[in-house]
């Protein structure tokens, strides 16, 4: 019973030392409070491919609220789903630019037409790893990079970690699983990685090496 008790008070703040990590739990992953474009999305969620994956509500909501906290210029997304995951992405702010990278597949022009719907958007299909590592290697570097619905997450986020720069952030889905928990326990441990979040199924990557390196399991 105790790691579950430590890892509650952790969720809440208690016992964390670092200011900046303590802000990050409690006013942005444990932040309840509704923003003012939630309702502007759920208007658009029905026009989402229904039969293609999607996250729950309340990680897109984490996604739009860490987007809010470090407001990047630009937004790239690894694996599009159903593309409701880079609609929040894309509602935060006028200045960031979403990038969101899919396989080609059928449901291409579905999906397309959906992300019309934000003109922030730009979806790009291909090969995932080239296309992410172009664009990492581009001028304009993502200043927050959500890696999604994709079987070549691991070769992406390795190009993702070569090219991360101090203020890039890294949100992985899924970590649950057992291969991506196995990486997870090694990643962490990386020297070019920083202070990280676990909470059930998603990590929070960091790079800001000038910050104690602390994994905070929520």
């Amino acid at each position: 019973m105790k790691p579950k008790q430590n890892r509650w008070l952790t969720r809440r703040g208690f016992g964390v030392h670092s200011p900046w990590a303590y802000d990050i739990i409690v006013n942005v992953i444990n932040e309840k409070r509704p923003y003012y474009a939630y309702g502007d999305i759920c208007s658009f969620l029905e026009e989402a491919p229904k039969h293609l994956p999607q996250y729950p509500q309340s990680r897109n909501e984490l996604l739009f609220r860490l987007v809010n906290r470090f407001n990047p210029d630009l937004i790239l997304e690894i694996g599009t789903g159903a593309g409701v995951s880079a609609g929040y992405l894309a509602s935060v702010s006028n200045r960031s630019r979403v990038v969101t990278v899919d396989e080609t597949h059928p449901d291409v022009p579905e999906v397309k037409k959906y992300l019309e719907l934000f003109p922030s958007i730009s979806y790009i299909t291909g090969n995932i790893a080239d296309i992410a590592g172009k664009i990492l290697e581009g001028d304009n570097t993502p200043g927050f990079i959500h890696i999604a619905h994709t079987s070549l997450w691991r070769q992406t986020a390795e190009r993702i970690i070569e090219f991360a720069t101090p203020k890039m952030v890294v949100v992985v889905e899924d970590i649950k699983e057992k291969e991506k928990r196995e990486w997870w326990r090694d990643i962490i441990k990386d020297d070019r990685v920083g202070v990280t979040f676990r909470m059930n199924k998603l990590g929070i990557l960091f790079f800001d090496l000038k910050m104690i390196k602390q994994n905070y399991i929520l």
